[in-house]
């Protein structure tokens, strides 16, 4: 089932920023209210974690550095896999603050079979310990961005959330376009912001009501939904 273009959402976001529909004014649909359609679908994917879009990549380290650069299209990482089995996740804190096994200066380590663990860096990069002395391919399970269209969006980028979920996108992309306004206008549209969280948080919690239903340990049967629990 193709999946629905942003454009379809756009009409909705101009309501939204009271502009007439299909006549771009003040905002551009190509260069503004498209962008900000797809920066609302990869922030509700951040807060939610759904869709998961998970995708196995191969990947070459580039050898005698633990600073790897993300692979283009690619969200974050999940885990990563090398030629022993999977690689041990940690995180920065614990390299510089935690772990004893080696000195301060672990930024230069250097081993010929690879690294034995690795940590996300922000969103543009991640990192491995010891660097590899030379280029070595591992397999990244990674989530991928909702698009990967080069920018500018021409509309028929697809949205993969289900359409109770477009009210939640078109109030972010208002907001995301009324920043080019500022002052009160800007202030106003923070109303918007805070809606969008709120049902972000809601989607989350009815998602994670289902996951008992989707991974389910019952055998031949259905597992019903817990209930919420009152004191």
């Amino acid at each position: 089932m193709p999946l629905t273009p942003i454009s379809a959402l756009s009409t909705q976001v101009q309501n939204r920023l009271e502009e007439v529909l299909g006549n771009e004014g003040f905002w551009s649909a190509q260069y503004e209210i498209y962008t900000a359609l797809v920066e609302s679908l990869n922030d509700l994917m951040l807060l939610i974690g759904r869709p998961t879009q998970t995708v196995n990549v191969v990947y070459t380290l580039t050898p005698n550095t633990v600073w790897q650069p993300m692979p283009a299209g690619i969200f974050l990482i999940v885990d990563v896999w090398g030629a022993g089995g999977q690689i041990r996740k940690v995180d920065l804190n614990s390299m510089d603050y935690v772990m004893a096994s080696w000195a301060p200066d672990w930024q230069n380590d250097t081993y010929l079979y690879g690294p034995s663990r690795w940590f996300p860096v922000g969103l543009t990069q991640f990192a491995v310990h010891p660097a590899p002395t030379t280029p070595q391919v591992v397999t990244l399970d990674a989530i991928a961005y909702p698009t990967t269209d080069p920018w500018p969006y021409d509309g028929a980028e697809g949205v993969p959330f289900e359409d109770q979920y477009w009210v939640a996108l078109e109030e972010y992309a208002a907001h995301y376009c009324r920043l080019k306004e500022g002052s009160a206008e800007f202030q106003e549209s923070l109303a918007l912001y805070n809606n969008y969280l709120q049902l972000a948080a809601r989607m989350s919690a009815i998602q994670d009501k289902r996951d008992p239903q989707i991974f389910s340990p019952v055998l031949g049967g259905i597992a019903g939904l817990n209930g919420i629990a009152r004191r």
